[in-house]
């Protein structure tokens, strides 16, 4: 659905990791949601190096006209812990074309920006290296096809 109006599949990268929290999906999603960040569901088909699909986007505007937007995508790990992913980039709504194209996408400002935002809420967090991470991505997507499997049979 994502290619049908214009957003490509997109896979995050280890300079966007924001970091990994020891909270739901859910109470990350409510705290976004209070924050004032909407829900983008045209953002989530994004995906880690290996494969495994977002499980939450959303986005942060100053004014519903602003050039630029904090763009936040989540990946639930377990029932307790969420890794954290995050970039500024143009606004879809103020420059379509610009944002479809990917153009002026800085996924350091987005990085730090979240981690502030993390600090301003209390919240502890942890950053794990590129290649935990990534093993433990691969993990989750075998665990992830083998119930799938198992599912199918």
């Amino acid at each position: 659905m994502a290619q049908r109006v214009g957003q490509p599949e997109y896979r995050v990268w280890p300079k966007g990791y924001v970091a990994t929290v020891p909270v739901s999906i859910g109470d990350v999603e409510e705290k976004l949601h209070e924050e004032g960040f909407s829900w983008d569901p045209l953002s989530l088909y994004h995906y880690t190096l290996v494969g495994n699909g977002s499980d939450g986007s959303w986005a942060y505007r100053p004014s519903r006209l602003a050039d630029r937007q904090l763009h936040v995508v989540l990946f639930e790990r377990s029932r307790d812990r969420t890794d954290i992913y995050a970039h500024t980039e143009y606004s879809w709504l103020s420059h379509p074309l610009k944002h479809a194209e990917q153009e002026g996408i800085r996924r350091t400002d987005g990085v730090e920006t979240m981690r502030r935002v993390l600090e301003s809420w209390g919240v502890d967090y942890t950053r794990e290296s590129v290649v935990t991470r990534t093993m433990r991505h691969a993990v989750t997507r075998l665990r992830d096809e083998l119930r799938r499997r198992s599912g199918s049979s």
